[in-house]
């Protein structure tokens, strides 16, 4: 289940957040509130990028975490389409601010991510997503996106500028009683919108779904899995890696 926030005013709680974007005055600044029972006010996650695509069975996954104290449950695989949007200037890619129109089955949401640190594997960012009625790429944006891009971003000046379509399978990670991360195996085929070439790439992504899971937990789950599939730390998200994919093949 995604993460949801509801606003608050206040001082951003990253550097580099939803505070003006780069340093530039005058733009509203937020604070996640967890809107959710996940007790977390940031997205936390390992990502990792994979050559081999095969996603563990579960009994494999159950036996590789079992040293460590986890265990493994599956999730209902998804299907998730993005589109993410920024201005002919690029004012958001250069502010660090990723904004997207995501659709999956019959729900829609608005989202922003922004700010944060990257350490190796580890991505702590800010989110907020916001549903939305219909998912028309021409809709109009919630009041509370818009507040959030002021002074970053002309919102009549957005068009899509990459789409995504992820199939992911996923499995809750428990620790006790209490599903503690989520283990997402991503198959990602990403294209410029409207265009007839794509760019294929797999990924791995284990996400803290409550405050008390640590980074050594979430290292911990990664070592576990890396004995099944190699992981290989990935520095950059997938919108990242998306436009960096399709501008080398523009080549």
């Amino acid at each position: 289940m995604p993460t949801r926030w509801r606003l608050a005013e206040g001082r951003s709680t990253v550097p580099g957040g939803l505070a003006g974007g780069a340093g530039r005055p005058g733009a509203a600044r937020w604070t996640n509130v967890p809107l959710l029972d996940s007790g977390m006010a940031l997205e936390r996650e390992l990502k990792f990028s994979v050559l081999d695509p095969r996603v563990p069975a579960l009994v494999e996954l159950e036996a590789a975490l079992s040293a460590s104290g986890f265990r493994a449950t599956s999730a209902p695989e998804q299907d998730v389409h993005d589109h993410y949007f920024d201005d002919d200037a690029g004012s958001l890619h250069a502010a660090g601010v990723a904004l997207r129109r995501r659709r999956q089955g019959d729900e829609a949401w608005a989202g922003i991510k922004a700010g944060g640190e990257q350490d190796g594997a580890l991505h702590v960012r800010e989110e907020l997503e916001v549903a939305m009625a219909s998912a028309a790429l021409d809709a109009p944006w919630p009041d509370a996106i818009l507040e959030r891009l002021a002074g970053i971003v002309e919102p009549e000046a957005l068009v899509p500028k990459v789409e995504l379509e992820t199939h992911r399978v996923c499995f809750l990670i428990h620790s006790g009683e209490d599903a503690v991360a989520m283990l997402s195996f991503d198959a990602v085929t990403a294209r410029a919108p409207g265009a007839e070439r794509d760019a294929l790439f797999d990924e791995v992504e284990i996400e803290a779904l409550v405050e008390r899971t640590s980074r050594a937990d979430l290292e911990g789950i990664a070592e576990a899995v890396d004995g099944l599939v190699r992981l290989t730390p990935n520095p950059v998200n997938k919108l990242e890696r998306a436009e960096a994919l399709l501008l080398l093949a523009t080549w």
